[in-house]
């Protein structure tokens, strides 16, 4: 029969209670950014309570004919 000893015990300590709310959260921002990304490369959406149009166009626009370089 073999004996078997303890060397190395480790205690456990009560650790962080927010990290698995901080993980959850992190998750539902992530799914909410990526809806809205896909909402927008589709351009609307329709549900029950009616449609959304989520075009977004930048500001930031070429003019058509730019002016003469001098």
């Amino acid at each position: 029969m073999a004996e078997i000893r303890e060397t190395h015990v480790v205690s456990e300590r009560g650790g962080n209670r927010a990290t698995p709310w901080l993980a959850f959260l992190v998750g539902v921002l992530l799914i909410a950014l990526v809806a809205v990304f896909l909402l927008n490369a589709h351009g609307r959406f329709s549900g029950p309570a009616g449609s959304v149009d989520l075009n977004v166009k930048s500001p930031v626009t070429v003019p058509a004919n730019p002016a003469p370089a001098r």
